[in-house]
C-alpha cells in the first residue's frame, strides 16, 4: 500500500509539476518539483511495490517524508496564498510518516534470506 501510494504522489509530481506547485503555493521550477517529489516518490514506490519488505527503502522513504515536513512547515505562512493545501498536505504527510517509521522498524528486525548464500 506504502508503495502504491508512493507511485500515485510520483505520478503527479512528475506529470503535473506545476499543479502540484500552484496546490501547495509552491514557488519552484517544475524541473524542480519533478526531480525532489516525483522522482523520488516514483523511485522509493517502484521499490517498494517490487519488494515491500526492504528496510533501505522504507528507511529512505522516512527521509524523504523528513525533508517534505520541512517543506510543507515552510510554506505554512501568512503570505502564501495556499496555506491551507500546505497544511493538509502536513497533516497527510505526517500520518504517512508514521506508518513508514513503523514499517521501516518492522521491516529492519526481519532476517532476510539470502539466495546462493552459504550458511
Amino acid at each position: 500500500m506504502l508503495g502504491q501510494n508512493a507511485i500515485g504522489l510520483g505520478l503527479w509530481g512528475l506529470l503535473a509539476p506545476k499543479g502540484v506547485n500552484r496546490f501547495l503555493g509552491l514557488k519552484s521550477s517544475p524541473q524542480v518539483t519533478q526531480a525532489l517529489f516525483g522522482a523520488r516518490e516514483m523511485a522509493t514506490g517502484m521499490a517498494l511495490f517490487s519488494d515491500p519488505t526492504k528496510a533501505s527503502v522504507l528507511w529512505a522513504r522516512v527521509a524523504g517524508d523528513l525533508f517534505d515536513i520541512v517543506l510543507l512547515r515552510s510554506l505554512n505562512r501568512r503570505d502564501n496564498p495556499k496555506r491551507a493545501n500546505a497544511r493538509l498536505a502536513l497533516g497527510v504527510v505526517l500520518a504517512v510518516t508514521a506508518l513508514d517509521v513503523v514499517a521501516a522498524v518492522r521491516m529492519s528486525s526481519v532476517k532476510r534470506n539470502c539466495e546462493g548464500a552459504r550458511p
